[in-house]
Order: C-alpha cells, then sequence, then structure tokens
C-alpha cells in the first residue's frame, strides 16, 4: 500500500473501524453506514478503544483492537481525546505510515473568513514519522555528552534545570515524502492544475535537518521534467497561504511545520470540521478528519461530519471506487451550495443527523 490509488476496485476489501473518543462516534458510524450504501461488498469491523475499551477489556488498547487492525486492509479512525491515543500511535509509527495527505478546498457554502476562498484548492503532504514526534525528550544536563554539542553556535546550558527535545530526519523518509508529494503533483497535473510542488521549511537556520530536507526534495522534483518546483521558508510560506493561496498546488512539509500548518489550512476555508486526512504507509493505511474529538459537545449532535464523510471519499477513492468516491464529494458539495442544511460550525443550525440525511438525499 502507497500513496498511489489502486486503478480498479479492490475487492474483498477489509476495513477496521475505530471510532475514536468523544464525540467522535457520532460523525464516524453514519459515514460507515453511507459507505455501505455505496459499496455493500466492503467488510467493516468496528474495534473499540478507550474509555469502552476500558470498561471491556480493562485496556485501552486491548489486543482484540490490534489484532482487528492487523488483520484489515486499512483503518477509519474517528478522533482521539486522549484514551485513544495508543491506538493512533500505534496507525501511525506501529504499521509505519509514513505519509499525511491533507486536501485543503474551498467549497460554496463553507463560511471562510477569507476574502475570496474560491482561490483555495491545494493538498498538503506531510512527513508523518518523524521531526519532533513522536516525543524523544530528556533533561538539559544530558547535551554535554553529544560530541556534537561543542561545535554548536551556542553551548547547551548543561548546568539549567531543564529540558531538550530531539528532532529526528532521515535521508530515506525525506525521501518517501518527497516521492509522495511528486507522485500527487502528477496526478493533479493530468486534471488540469498546475503539477508545482513547494517547500516550506526553516533551511535558512537548520541546515542539516531541513536544509537536507530541502535538497531531497529538490532532487525528486528534478525527476519530473514536467513538474514545477518554488520553496519558501516556512514563514514565509504561511503568510502565503493567506496572501496568495492560488500559488499552491502541491506543499510539502515536515512533521511539526505541517502539523501547524494544516490546521491554518484549515481555518482558512471555514475550520476543521470541513478537513480530511489520509495516511498511507508502504503496507497500510489509515483515514480520520484533521479535527479532534471534541469533547466539549459530545452527545449533543452537532458535530460537523463533513471531515470524516471526505476522508471516507479519500478512502473510496484510494482503493478504486473512484465512481462512488466522486458521488459522495459531489453529494456534500450539494448539500452546502444549497444552504438549507448547514452544520452549526458553518453558521446553520442543522444537527449531525441532519446533514446526514441530507447528503444521503442528494445521492
Amino acid at each position: 500500500m502507497s500513496s498511489e490509488h489502486v486503478t480498479t476496485p479492490r475487492s474483498g476489501l477489509r476495513v477496521c473501524v475505530v471510532a475514536g473518543d468523544d464525540a467522535a462516534p457520532e460523525v464516524v458510524l453514519p459515514t460507515v453506514a453511507l459507505l455501505r450504501e455505496l459499496v455493500p461488498d466492503i467488510q467493516f469491523t468496528q474495534a473499540l478503544s478507550g474509555r469502552e475499551a476500558q470498561e471491556r477489556y480493562g485496556e485501552a488498547f486491548p489486543a482484540e483492537t490490534r489484532a482487528a487492525i492487523d488483520s484489515a486492509d486499512c483503518t477509519l479512525f474517528g478522533a482521539s481525546g486522549g484514551p485513544s491515543r495508543p491506538v493512533l500511535w500505534y496507525l501511525r509509527w506501529g504499521k509505519q505510515t509514513y505519509v499525511n495527505i491533507r486536501p485543503v478546498r474551498w467549497l460554496p457554502g463553507y463560511q471562510s473568513p477569507m476574502r475570496q476562498p474560491e482561490r483555495i484548492d491545494y493538498v498538503i503532504v506531510r512527513d508523518n514519522l518523524e521531526g519532533m514526534y513522536p516525543p524523544r525528550e530528556g533533561a538539559l544536563s544530558e547535551l554535554g555528552a553529544l560530541t556534537s554539542s561543542g561545535s554548536w553556535w551556542q553551548a547547551p546550558p548543561v548546568q539549567e534545570t531543564g529540558a531538550y527535545a530531539v528532532r529526528v530526519s532521515t535521508d530515506t523518509q525525506a525521501r518517501r515524502v518527497a516521492e509522495a508529494a511528486c507522485n500527487l503533483a502528477l496526478q493533479r497535473l493530468a486534471a488540469g492544475y498546475p503539477g508545482c510542488v513547494t517547500l516550506g521549511a526553516k533551511y535558512s537556520i537548520l541546515p542539516q535537518t531541513d536544509g537536507r530536507f530541502r535538497e531531497i526534495v529538490r532532487e525528486m522534483v528534478r525527476e519530473h521534467p514536467e513538474l514545477s518546483y518554488q520553496e519558501f521558508l516556512i514563514d514565509d510560506l504561511g503568510r502565503r497561504m493567506i496572501a496568495a493561496p492560488e500559488t499552491l498546488d502541491v506543499v510539502v512539509l515536515g512533521n511539526e511545520h505541517g502539523d501547524i500548518l494544516a490546521d491554518v489550512a484549515s481555518g482558512s476555508i471555514g475550520g476543521l470540521g470541513l478537513s480530511p486526512s489520509a495516511c498511507y504507509g508502504a503496507e497500510y493505511a489509515y483515514f480520520e478528519p484533521v479535527h479532534g474529538s471534541a469533547p466539549d459537545i459530545a452527545g449533543k449532535n452537532t458535530i460537523n461530519p463533513t471531515a470524516m464523510l471526505l476522508s471516507g471519499a479519500m478512502f473510496l477513492a484510494h482503493y478504486g471506487y473512484r465512481e462512488q468516491a466522486t458521488r459522495l464529494e459531489n453529494a456534500i458539495a450539494h448539500v452546502y451550495s444549497e444552504g438549507h442544511t448547514l452544520p452549526v460550525d458553518q453558521g446553520g443550525s442543522a444537527s449531525t443527523s441532519d446533514f446526514i440525511v441530507a447528503v444521503r438525499s442528494s445521492l
């Protein structure tokens, strides 16, 4: 399994469903119901996590859930509010899903704060494994033992009480992320987009990590003369995402930079409730909304299901069900364009259930 889509529908597809914490099940379960209607042959198996798993099995990430994930081709995941975090970490680092794909596209009806939101239509390709996540931290006093610390621009304050964090960057991972960005840019070029890869990094200050990432992305793009390339320091890219989003097509970012700027991008189209994502590895994939578990509105039937529904569409497209994915995307777009059944976070009064019913009717 890679970030490249399957060209024909995958038969016998087995999908693990982990609904997640707080309000997340309120969007996951109706999404799965719609996906069942669109492709009855897909086998969905629900596995418990978090508080529900704790009550039933005595632990938040039981062996039964791990086995369900391992026996499936992919996982649909809701969101973690803390209790389900071990599951998410397993999907990410345990299954080595190395790249995170986050589409950023405004649709008519989205309540964007931007003056001309129709300019926003690009995709973020983010390192999903390295950088500063997962956390590798320790006491400052440990840094004095590092051979390289003697050549640093500023000596580590080992006499102070405090902590450090390690940022990891391997050539192997950088090449995988760069390759995924180029493959996506080629797909978008064929669909009429510019075919431009944009790198954002702090290569001016971090030459051995971000600077090396920059070199590898450049090298990979050069292998595809039909693609174009641009690069910006990460802070400048953040400005451009707001001031000139129409100049972006495929944006490739490191882990923590992508984590931050993807949420900025979501805000530019109207909020986290609108943003889907997919994480791909060599042998596995999982799909989840960008938003968190929304504990403040759990049980209120008001969480916006759009991000989860669009993540479901990404899932369908990835496994070759392009017609069904397009139908689902078009149905969502239709509901927003009509403007009669908008979720609460988009200025409407529709409940989660109301929005799902409207999408189903549009299908």
